[in-house]
């Protein structure tokens, strides 16, 4: 049966094998429930539940790299672990449960307040230090590197912006570089970022989170991880505000609680150009003619071109 899977066996390096040694139990079905040039995604029925298999195919660092830390330090937080192959950029890992916006839209605020308490808490205990996540090949993004970065991606993207655009971003540099090192200096210490904090990406079941999907993690500000999460209840203000506040009073030891609403102010005037930060390093790793890159690079000029446009 494994060799009539083309999800699994088109793969570099064939891991059939490899899985079938970390099954639970025989394989049943299996079906391909995401290919992108990002990721490779199969979902396998066994006798023994449901398993998912991923593959990353921009390394580093890969979500099984960063698994396999989280797994030692946050097992409950982390789908099941079965097993990685980290210089492979696979990972294999019993179902975690029901996701999607409609299992977290369906719950009452307090239950997004404890996403996102749950979500910090994370964040400021992973067992290892920023050093030693970017030294496993996560992106760094601290101090003063966030501003140099945008930088650098708006420099990258400005031939394809009209001219006004690109007049207008440059005049916003230096508002940009203080809100950079305001950020940089108020205390927060720096950690993981989960760039795709959606409900998609969530678990919620019986009072316990689980987060997926760290295909994308990078080092920074820790606030620019809540900032998915936002998207999914920004229309409406009560539950947003109740979100943030959840999720600010766990760095209450970092900083006043001033300091605090005013980097998350920060934060989410500078989402847009952080977005299209996170865009800008996934293109480089892309084919720059294929489907994916294409349609990120118009995601990231839309977003630059809303910046430059907006009137404060």
């Amino acid at each position: 049966m494994w060799r009539t899977l083309p999800p699994l066996t088109a793969l570099a390096g064939h891991p059939v094998d490899w899985i079938e040694e970390l099954l639970p139990a025989a394989c049943e079905a299996a079906e391909t429930v995401r290919e992108t040039a990002r990721s490779t995604v199969v979902r396998l029925m066994t006798k023994a539940g449901i398993v998912y298999f991923k593959a990353d195919h921009i390394l580093p660092a890969s979500e099984a790299t960063i698994l396999a830390r989280l797994a030692q330090s946050r097992p409950s937080q982390v789908a099941p672990l079965l097993g990685v192959d980290e210089d492979r950029g696979w990972s294999l890992t019993r179902d975690a449960g029901p996701t999607g916006p409609t299992s977290l839209d369906e719950q009452s605020t307090d239950v997004w307040r404890a996403v996102a308490g749950a979500f910090g808490d994370l964040q400021r205990n992973t067992g290892l230090g920023p050093d030693e996540w970017v030294a496993l090949g996560c992106r760094d993004f601290r101090g003063p590197r966030l501003f140099s970065a945008l930088c650098e991606m708006i420099e990258h993207a400005a031939p394809e912006l009209e001219a006004a655009d690109r007049e207008s971003l440059q005049r916003r540099l230096p508002r940009i570089e203080e809100a950079c090192a305001e950020l940089a200096g108020d205390g927060v210490p720096a950690t993981l970022v989960h760039q795709d904090l959606v409900p998609e990406n969530l678990v919620w079941n019986a009072g316990r989170v689980v987060f997926l999907d760290w295909s994308d993690t990078v080092v920074g500000h820790p606030f620019f991880g809540l900032d998915r999460l936002l998207d999914s209840c920004w229309n409406d203000a009560e539950r947003k505000a109740a979100v943030i506040a959840e999720y600010l009073a766990g760095f209450g030891q970092a900083a006043s609680s001033e300091t605090l609403r005013n980097s998350s102010r920060r934060v989410l005037s500078l989402r847009v150009l952080y977005e299209g930060l996170r865009w800008h390093h996934e293109i480089q790793a892309l084919d720059p003619a294929g489907e994916h890159a294409t349609r990120l690079r118009a995601d990231q000029l839309q977003g630059l071109t809303m910046v430059a446009r907006h009137r404060p």
